[in-house]
């Protein structure tokens, strides 16, 4: 894609300090219309090798509140992104994670037209590398305009993306969701294959996470605590072979890391795609089953909305199709997925309490153990 118009430049990555733009962002952006293939060949800041740094949010100054202090420096955004940022609508909602400070906008592009934009700060590395990293990809994420690391001085990185119109996905797709999100699922693998695998895999202390959740089975946090208690003690004897096979899994793979229906949106109206996936806040190395099972066990509860899909079968259908390896044992490592995430429901209680939810994980713990 040309830098600009009548330009036979190839397209560049322009420094503005502490940001940068990318030049015609927009132009493949034709409104109303989708977008057509990616030319533009963005630079990603580079992926810290250690995870904790790739995923941490930068700390603010002592005293100061999140929502307040970046909608401060509101005006030197829009300085750094050269006036063509406009003035943000900031919000902020119970669910996002970490605090961050969000806000719709529109920005201008190179030949005048305005378009409408999504504004994040602060993100974390990850979240910011991959957005960048996968520009090149179609139908992966959404158009990056811009994005920096520092904002007035301050380390406070920063991403502005287009705005996606449609979703997050849900049932007004009518059950096409599920297809929609296992086909992004499959474009981000094949173009998360592409580039080195840098980290390393997740390792829960899973005894610990039983120790919990016996815990709060004996103390009568849970309902059908018997059954809980029952299950748990037949779990124990199989505990230390589940964690040793887990840990020999082939960690070959990017992870999305916190794959569901609403990290997915669509430029088109329900029930049309593709998906575009977005928050790469825990993208990292590991298993495909990973994403697989974790998004599945989201509906345990909820198997009628799925209809007769299978989760995992359909993300490694999508793997095969865009010609990535599926090992013949990924159902057993699955399996071994379930198992650890149903038996850590007890000790989630916070975030999986749910009374249907842990009544479906109990359920699938009992056929885990036999």
């Amino acid at each position: 894609m040309p830098a600009g118009p009548g330009s036979d430049d190839p397209p560049t990555h322009r420094q503005l300090g502490s940001g940068a733009l990318i030049p015609g962002a927009g132009d493949m952006l034709a409104p109303g219309t989708g977008a057509s293939e990616p030319e533009v060949c963005v630079q990603a800041p580079a992926l810290p090798d250690d995870d904790e740094q790739a995923q941490a949010i930068s700390d603010l100054p002592d005293g100061a509140d999140r929502f307040t202090f970046g909608r401060s420096l509101e005006p030197a955004l829009r300085r750094v992104c050269e006036g063509r940022l406009s003035q943000v609508s900031w919000f902020r909602s119970d669910w996002q994670r970490g605090g961050a400070l969000t806000g719709f906008a529109q920005w201008t592009v190179d030949d005048g037209r305005v378009l409408p934009a999504f504004v994040k700060m602060p993100v974390p590395p990850c979240e910011r590398h991959w957005l960048a990293a996968l520009q090149s990809h179609p139908d992966v994420v959404p158009r990056l305009f811009g994005h920096g690391e520092q904002v007035e001085g301050y380390d406070l990185a920063w991403v502005v993306m287009e705005k996606i119109e449609h979703g997050p996905l849900g049932s007004a797709w009518l059950g096409k969701e599920f297809d929609l999100l296992a086909e992004a699922a499959g474009r981000f693998y094949a173009a998360a294959a592409q580039h080195p695998l840098v980290g390393q895999p997740l390792q829960k202390d899973w005894q610990a996470i039983y120790e919990l959740s016996r815990k709060h089975a004996h103390n009568g946090s849970l309902a059908e605590s018997q059954r809980w208690n029952a299950v748990l003690k037949k779990a124990h004897r199989k505990l230390k072979d589940w964690i040793a096979q887990w840990q020999q899994r082939p960690c070959e793979d990017w992870c999305h890391g916190d794959l569901h229906l609403a990290n997915a949106l669509t430029r088109s109206e329900p029930p049309q795609g593709p998906a575009l996936l977005v928050d790469f806040a825990r993208t990292r190395v590991g298993h495909w089953v990973e994403d697989a099972i974790y998004f599945e066990h989201l509906f345990w509860a909820r198997r009628q909305r799925l209809g007769d899909r299978r989760l995992a079968s359909m993300i490694a259908h999508q793997r095969k199709h865009h010609g990535l390896k599926v090992s013949e044992d990924w159902p057993r490592y699955a399996d071994l997925k379930r198992a650890l995430l149903a038996m850590s429901t007890p000790a989630m209680l916070p975030h999986d309490g749910e009374p249907h939810h842990v009544h479906a994980a109990l359920e699938v713990l009992e056929r885990a153990v036999g």
